[in-house]
């Protein structure tokens, strides 16, 4: 999650996995995960992913990794590339 500069979160609002809220924002709705919400009140700007990635990536918890594992996925983590995400690399996530 990454949470920008000046931002007031409400008293029990909830913020996913992986989401964005612009600077100066005030969020009074809980966010989705892997969201970018901006604005007084917050509001829904886009998705970051579509919702396979987004599902890979709540269940892969890499947060949660020892260090060991993300140093050897670290390609992986880091891709910028879509490659990951291809049909033909479907074995290779399952594998994580």
């Amino acid at each position: 999650m990454w949470i920008g500069q000046n931002v007031t979160i409400m008293p029990g609002v909830k913020v996913g996995d992986g989401a964005i809220i612009a600077a100066n924002s005030t969020v009074v709705k809980n966010i989705e995960p892997y969201t970018i919400y901006g604005g007084n009140p917050a509001k829904f700007i886009k998705k970051r992913f579509s919702d396979e990635k987004v599902e890979f990536l709540l269940n892969l918890q890499w947060w949660n990794w020892d260090e060991e594992k993300i140093f050897n996925n670290l390609e992986m983590l880091t891709s910028e590339t879509d490659n990951f995400w291809n049909e033909e690399n479907l074995n290779e996530r399952k594998q994580i």
